[in-house]
C-alpha cells in the first residue's frame, strides 16, 4: 500500500513541475499603452504601443527604438485587441497596459462602446490610467520619445504619479475608479488630460532622446468632466489640484499674495502644504440642499517676499490667515464653477449624502446633479502654520536695514 502511494505521488510530482501556460518573452510583445481615435472607415481606431524588450536591457540595448506602435480601425475594442497580429509579430499581452489614451473626440460622443470590454476582459487589470488627449490624436501620445523613460507610456504613468504626490495636478483615475463613479448616483467621473508641447513628429524620433531640448513633452493638462460616460468640459491644472483638495491632496505648493494693495501684490507668500484632510458634508434645510467642505492639514513656508518681520506672532498668525482664506477662495472659486458651467457633482456631495442620510438620498439620487447645482455652499479651512523653514528672519530685512543705513 506504501509503494502505490509513493509511486502515486511521484507520478503526480513529475506532472505537475512547470507552469502549463508559461509564455516566453521572445514570443510575446508587452503593451504599456492604448490609444483609441475615432476611424476614418469604422467607429474607433485602435493603436497599441508595445516594448522591444532587447532594447530594455543593458547588454542587449542597440539604441534602436524601444517601442512599436500600431493601429486598426474597428467597430469594437474587442475585436481589435485580437486583430493587432494583422501587422505585429507577437503574441500582444495587455495585463501590463499603463495608460488608456482617449481622444476628446471620442470621449465626448461616449465611452460605453468599450469600458464593458475593458472591465469584463480577464487580458486586462483595472489600474491603468484612463487619460483624455487634447490637440493631436491620441495615437500620438504612444510615440513621444523621451531620454529617461524608454516608453512613452511608461514616462506618462510614472510623470503622473510624481505630479500627484509633490504638486497634485492628476486626479489619478484608474478604470475601476471611472466605472465607480459611473454607477454612483451621488457623483460624476473625471479623467486626467494631457497635451503635446512643442512638434509631435519630431518628437516620435529616435533622435528626441538625444536632445538637450526635447522637441516634443507630453504635458499634464488639467482634467475633464463627464456626465455619466460623456466628457461635457473641462478644468485647468490649477482648478485640478484644487479639487483634489475634496479627494486625497498629499502635497502643494501656493503662491499668495501678501496684501490687498497693489504694492503688496508684487509680494507672495510662499507656502508648502505637507498634509491635508479633508471632509465633505450634504443635507437639507428648508427643502434647499446645503453642502459644506472642511479642509484641514499642517503647511510650512518655503518663501517670504513680504517685508515683514516673521519673529512676532501676529505676523505668523497673520500669514496662517492668509493661507486659509487663499484656500477657501480657490475652493468656493471651483465649486461653484463646477455647479454654474457643469451641474454635475464631481466631488462625492452626493455620496457623502447617501452615507448621512440614505433616506434622504433616496428620494433624491435620481435628480442629484439638479440638486448639487442649486445647493448652497460652505466652505471652512483650518491650515496649521507649523514652520517657517530653517530660519526666520529673511535677508531681504538685511538688505533693506543695510540701504537705510547708507
Amino acid at each position: 500500500m506504501n509503494k502505490k502511494m509513493l509511486y502515486l505521488f511521484l507520478i503526480l510530482t513529475f506532472l505537475m513541475t512547470g507552469c502549463w501556460d508559461r509564455e516566453e518573452l521572445d514570443d510575446i510583445s508587452i503593451v504599456t499603452g492604448i490609444a483609441v481615435d475615432p476611424g476614418d472607415e469604422k467607429k474607433y481606431r485602435m493603436t497599441v504601443e508595445a516594448i522591444i524588450s532587447s532594447e530594455f536591457g543593458k547588454q542587449s540595448a542597440q539604441g534602436n527604438t524601444p517601442v512599436v506602435s500600431y493601429s486598426l480601425e474597428g467597430n469594437s475594442l474587442s475585436e481589435l485587441s485580437n486583430k493587432m497580429n494583422k501587422g505585429l509579430t507577437r503574441k500582444l499581452v495587455y495585463s501590463h497596459t499603463r495608460v488608456l489614451y482617449i481622444s476628446e473626440e471620442v470621449a465626448r460622443e461616449g465611452l460605453f462602446g468599450f469600458l464593458d470590454f475593458l472591465d469584463r476582459s480577464g487580458q486586462f487589470r483595472n489600474d491603468f490610467n484612463i487619460m483624455i488627449t487634447k490637440g493631436n490624436p491620441a495615437s500620438d501620445f504612444t510615440k513621444i520619445t523621451y531620454p529617461t523613460q524608454k516608453s512613452p507610456s511608461l514616462k506618462v504613468n510614472t510623470q503622473a504619479e510624481t505630479f500627484t504626490e509633490e504638486w497634485g495636478g492628476d486626479p489619478n483615475v484608474k478604470l475601476y475608479d471611472f466605472i465607480s463613479s459611473i454607477i454612483s448616483k451621488g457623483k460624476s467621473p473625471v479623467a486626467a488630460s494631457l497635451k503635446i508641447k512643442g512638434n509631435a513628429e519630431a518628437g516620435k524620433t529616435v533622435e528626441n532622446n538625444k536632445a538637450l531640448e526635447p522637441e516634443a513633452l507630453v504635458v499634464m493638462d488639467g482634467m475633464a468632466v463627464f456626465n455619466n460616460d460623456k466628457m461635457i468640459g473641462t478644468l485647468s491644472l490649477e482648478e485640478t489640484r484644487n479639487y483634489l483638495w475634496t479627494q486625497e491632496l498629499m502635497q502643494t505648493s501656493l503662491s499668495i499674495p501678501c496684501g490687498e494693495s497693489d504694492q503688496a501684490n508684487e509680494y507672495f507668500l510662499d507656502a508648502r502644504i505637507t498634509m491635508s484632510k479633508s471632509n465633505l458634508e450634504a443635507s437639507y434645510k428648508n427643502g434647499t440642499p446645503q453642502i459644506k467642505l472642511s479642509i484641514n492639514g499642517e503647511s510650512r513656508l518655503q518663501g517670504i517676499h513680504c517685508p515683514r518681520d516673521l519673529t512676532k506672532l501676529d505676523v505668523f498668525t497673520d500669514y496662517e490667515e492668509k493661507i486659509e482664506e487663499y484656500i477657501k477662495k480657490e475652493m468656493i472659486s471651483l465649486i461653484t464653477k463646477v455647479q454654474d458651467e457643469h451641474g454635475v457633482d464631481i466631488f462625492g456631495f452626493g455620496d457623502a449624502l447617501n452615507r448621512q442620510n440614505h433616506k434622504k438620498f433616496l428620494e433624491v439620487q435620481d435628480q442629484w446633479d439638479e440638486e448639487f447645482a442649486k445647493a448652497e455652499l460652505d466652505v471652512y479651512v483650518d491650515m496649521h502654520l507649523m514652520r517657517s523653514g530653517i530660519k526666520n528672519k529673511s535677508f531681504n530685512e538685511d538688505i533693506k536695514e543695510k540701504e537705510k543705513e547708507n
